[in-house]
């Protein structure tokens, strides 16, 4: 069991790096066409002088609602920082929620809404939720929004 296990880890620790070699960022332009002008993606580096190269935000909630007949709700917003005009060359958004409503008629809602900045050669974003009413007559409502700015 062990050795499966170490197996499946290395092979998980090397599928990026070889997805990395055999291609690693295709540029694109605003559009999200394939570039065809190394020079206009010359140009946005230039242009970036004084931003960030590249910019991180995680946003992670977790809400539970324990005891019977309780009401837990949350809400988290968070924004990008930066002046309007700074757009880094790589973006990465991530956000990720728990929402659990564990008591007999609880209720639990959560709310989370993240927003970044669009980057210049290539913007991600996971999302990711766990919503669950596991209770007797409980209820969950979950809502994850990731927002890329212009």
């Amino acid at each position: 069991m062990l050795r499966v296990s170490l197996a499946a880890l290395a092979l998980l620790a090397a599928l990026p790096a070889a997805a990395q070699d055999r291609g690693g960022l295709q540029l694109q332009d605003r559009g999200g066409l394939q570039a065809r002008n190394p020079a206009a993606i010359l140009g946005q580096i230039n242009a970036n002088q004084g931003c960030p190269m590249s910019v991180t935000n995680v946003t992670i909630g977790v809400n539970q609602a324990t005891s019977g007949v309780s009401s837990q709700q949350q809400l988290s917003r968070t924004g990008s920082n930066g002046p309007s005009n700074c757009h880094p060359l790589v973006s990465t958004q991530v956000v990720a929620g728990v929402n659990l409503a564990t008591g007999s008629g609880s209720s639990a809602g959560q709310t989370i809404t993240a927003q970044g900045p669009r980057a210049a050669l290539a913007t991600k974003t996971v999302t990711r939720g766990v919503n669950a009413g596991i209770g007797a007559q409980s209820t969950a409502s979950q809502r994850l929004s990731n927002l890329i700015g212009q």
